[in-house]
């Protein structure tokens, strides 16, 4: 999936950023996380998506949100392409117009996976369908292109929070609610001495059902899906100016060098090459 760059500033009011849209045809991908803010519409396509142990099906014109740190999934049941639109954005494009970043609300105020997820039922009368096709329209200078992608984002954002404040959001459904338990717990415990004994003593399950289980709720076995999580993490902390030793202690790893090879097994950089001097 496209990565967003790094946030300068233009004319010192309206962030520059390199959100993106993406259209088909899209090769599905693994369980994943991002850095940033997500929005995404499907147009088609035969299977779930799977977001953090809830599963939604696709349907034309629905509507997803993934906050930094959401993991994500689609999982394919049948041979029709699969087709969505989506664009990324750090959270700081709504700090000049909204330092409380109450448009951020969809994406934060609400538990990991829950309530992330808009039918076109309600959607469709909102115009977000037509703002979203308006997000990358290009114009006279790159500093025009960039004012309407910000300020038509803004809108979406706005159209979505009143979605979000009437609680018009799909609700996960409630088959999968044991291993929601666990996978909440194990966001909850990311940073700390984490281990597959324990997560089976405390929920009552063996080790080859929580393995079979996770995945089929996540994408992802119970290990890989931590170590993404405290690598997205860790980076993040070292971004913000925290040096990598601190950072990777900081994150549940116990062997730097274990962290360190994974962290440029990830991101094809070392951790110091991340960090602010």
């Amino acid at each position: 999936m496209p990565q967003t760059k790094k946030n300068t500033a233009i004319g010192g009011k309206y962030p520059s950023y390199g959100g993106s849209v993406s259209y088909p045809p899209f090769t599905p991908t693994d369980m994943h996380v991002h850095e940033n803010c997500e929005i995404f519409c499907v147009f088609r396509g035969d299977g779930y998506y799977i977001t953090e142990g809830a599963r939604h099906k696709f349907e034309h014109g629905k509507i997803f949100l993934m906050r930094p740190g959401e993991s994500h999934k689609p999982d394919l049941v049948g041979n029709e392409p699969y087709d969505r639109m989506s664009h990324h954005f750090p959270t700081s494009v709504v700090d000049g117009i909204d330092p409380e970043r109450q448009l951020l609300a969809p994406f934060f105020d609400r538990p990991l996976g829950k309530n992330n997820v808009y039918d076109r039922s309600v959607v469709a009368s909102t115009g977000i369908y037509e703002l979203f096709t308006q997000l990358h329209a290009k114009l006279e200078t790159p500093y025009l292109t960039q004012l309407n992608t910000t300020v038509t984002l803004l809108s979406i954002l706005a159209k979505i929070k009143k979605l979000f404040d009437s609680k018009l959001y799909i609700t996960p459904a409630k088959d999968t609610e044991h291993m929601r338990d666990i996978v909440e717990y194990v966001n909850e415990h990311l940073t700390t001495p984490l281990s597959i004994e324990h997560i089976c003593e405390k929920f009552f399950i063996s080790r080859v059902q929580l393995n079979r289980n996770f995945k089929n709720v996540t994408g992802s076995t119970v290990w890989d899906y931590v170590m993404t999580k405290r690598l997205v993490l860790a980076k993040s902390y070292i971004s913000d100016g925290m040096r990598a030793g601190e950072a990777a202690t900081a994150c549940g790893f116990g062997d730097y060098s274990a962290f360190y090879r994974s962290y440029i097994k990830k991101y094809g950089t070392t951790p110091s090459g991340t960090e602010r001097f």
